[in-house]
């Protein structure tokens, strides 16, 4: 008897299903559970012929218990970024109000081992969700915050603050109004002088139109008129040219994506994205720190001026395809954040919508297979990270945020910190 492509299908699921279920109860019943030679489905690497069979989707039930208790936070965590002041602290900002069952609304800075920085006082903090936080790259421990709040500790504050290594306003800082709407992206300047480039959903800055939703703010707050970008870009993503340039590289929703933009905000034709470039969203951007100008690129996008790829390309300084790095299989779709390592390797870390929610690429483009997130389906996080950060101690240790409640089926509460390895260190 021969059968139906649908039954086979069927039947496979099935197969599937079984075989989870016996994982499942190894994982909880010893320390047994998926090994590295269970099903191909299974794994990171999965093969195409897996993608029309859907995976069991109920994982083991981990509980966090209510405030996060000792295991994190209470709601997401969208963004971490490392202080940059030699503490090794990490600085991080979401949607959450409680972590570790103290107040923390919505910014925490956290100690090394993972215990709240009680020094960084906030008092009632901000009114309204965080979403990118981005220390100064001035030694000082100041830390650049936006979001969706018009208020901090009680003093108003038009979505943007910054703040000082203690947790207090910087009124040197001074937006007047501020936004008239969200702000999504903070991105240091490199070029020495303290600016920031601010991306978001908003049309004017204290009082004055901008239109584009994105600008560039001096130290002092003040806004920089010598860059104007007209309309339609740096809503999502901005990551600064290496190169000495002033250049910065800026995302849009529609096409071609992504542009370089010169130091007084014009279109850099030096950088030629071709007739079509992506076709769909560009999530994040990030330059490779190993000189070469390139820049990698992740999002909602399968083309690049019509060659195929997996959500995630690296183009050469002129904006062309580099072909020598390929990401092979179908583990990385809907990319959403990059972090290049900085161990020398040439790595990189990927987050987004793809089994264990986090990999790392060598510089090929190829799946290192040295950063474990643990095998099968329900290895590595449930939900997408949102974030990553490096830690500035000198162990490769990376700290990872978002929505989280586990990683390898060991409670995480929005926060998890991982070696290089991707071995869970707290």
């Amino acid at each position: 008897m021969t059968m139906s492509t649908s039954s086979i299908k069927w039947f496979r699921r099935l197969l599937l299903t079984a075989v989870y279920l016996l994982g499942i109860i190894g994982v909880l019943g010893s320390t047994g559970g998926f090994s590295d030679s269970d099903l191909e489905c299974f794994t990171v690497d999965y093969s195409p012929e897996c993608a029309d069979d859907p995976l069991p989707t109920t994982p083991p039930s981990i509980v966090i218990p209510s405030g996060g208790a000792a295991e994190g936070f209470d709601d997401t965590v969208t963004s971490i970024a490392a202080a940059l002041d030699a503490s090794d602290d990490v600085y991080v900002g979401g949607d959450f109000k409680i972590y570790k069952n103290s107040a923390t609304n919505y910014i925490a800075r956290l100690n090394n081992d993972g215990s709240l920085d009680t020094g960084f006082v906030t008092g009632t903090g901000f009114n309204g969700g965080v979403k990118i936080v981005a220390p100064a790259n001035d030694a000082s421990g100041d830390v650049y915050v936006g979001g969706s709040f018009t208020s901090y500790n009680g003093a108003p504050v038009g979505y943007i603050s910054r703040l000082d290594l203690g947790g207090t306003l910087d009124t040197f800082f001074a937006t007047g109004t501020g936004f008239d709407g969200d702000v999504n992206v903070i991105t240091p300047a490199v070029d020495g002088l303290g600016d920031i480039y601010v991306g978001g959903a908003f049309t004017s800055y204290n009082g004055t139109s901008v239109g584009s939703g994105l600008i560039r703010i001096n130290n002092d707050g003040g806004l920089d008129p010598g860059f104007a970008t007209g309309s339609g870009w740096g809503e999502d993503s901005i990551a600064p040219a290496t190169d000495g340039s002033g250049d910065v590289y800026v995302s849009s929703k529609a096409s071609p994506g992504i542009a370089r933009l010169n130091s007084d905000g014009s279109i850099d034709a030096g950088f030629d994205t071709g007739p079509s470039g992506f076709n769909d969203e560009v999530r994040a951007i990030a330059v490779a720190i190993d000189g070469s100008g390139d820049v990698y690129v992740a999002g909602y996008f399968d083309s690049y001026n019509g060659s195929s790829n997996s959500g995630i390309v690296r183009l050469n300084s002129d904006g062309s395809l580099d072909t020598g790095f390929v990401t092979s299989g179908p583990f990385i779709n809907e990319g959403d954040f990059i972090t290049p390592a900085i161990d020398g390797s040439g790595d990189i870390y990927v987050g987004g919508n793809f089994v264990a929610g986090i990999v790392r690429l060598n510089a090929d483009g190829t799946h290192d297979t040295g950063f474990e997130t643990g095998p099968g389906q329900f290895g590595g996080f449930g939900n997408s990270p949102n974030s990553v950060a490096l830690a500035a101690d000198g162990s490769s240790d990376i700290y990872v945020g978002g929505s989280f409640t586990r990683y390898n089926l060991i409670a995480a509460a929005r926060i998890a910190r991982l070696t290089a390895g991707g071995a869970f260190v707290r």
